[in-house]
């Protein structure tokens, strides 16, 4: 079986990868791209463990061709509260009389996570 590499970066969210229908890709399949790093010993024996796969992100095939998928990251950021506070500006707060803050609570929504730096040549596995 064929080996899925990243062929192209299309952009932060979108990359091509060099396997499509004739190898069993479909849409809606879920991947890893990933690269490989380097060799992990274990720390008592001094025995290779194998070699470290550091994780560029995850992905859904969005669109195949024969021999190309177009895979999209699907991992999300989780939006959160963010606390604005404001204060008065201008002649009272120079003076020192006293102007009370205003606080406002803003939920940021989820967004999705580009792939961490994917390259041409990176390793992708469905999982």
């Amino acid at each position: 079986m064929k080996h899925a590499k990243v062929a192209k970066v299309i952009n932060k969210f979108k990359v091509a990868l060099n396997v499509g229908k004739d190898d069993g890709v479909e849409v809606g399949h879920d991947y890893i791209v990933y690269r490989q790093g380097e060799e992990v010993l274990d720390p008592d024996t001094g025995e290779s463990l194998g070699i470290f796969e550091e994780v560029i992100g995850r992905g859904v095939v969005t669109y195949v061709q024969d021999r190309i998928a177009t895979l999209e990251s699907s991992e999300i950021l989780e939006g959160g509260r963010r606390v604005i506070r404001k204060s008065a500006s201008g002649l009272s707060a120079l003076q020192g009389l006293f102007v009370p803050t205003t606080e406002e609570v803003v939920n940021e929504p989820d967004q999705i996570k580009p792939f961490h730096q994917a390259i041409v040549g990176d390793l992708a596995k469905r999982v």
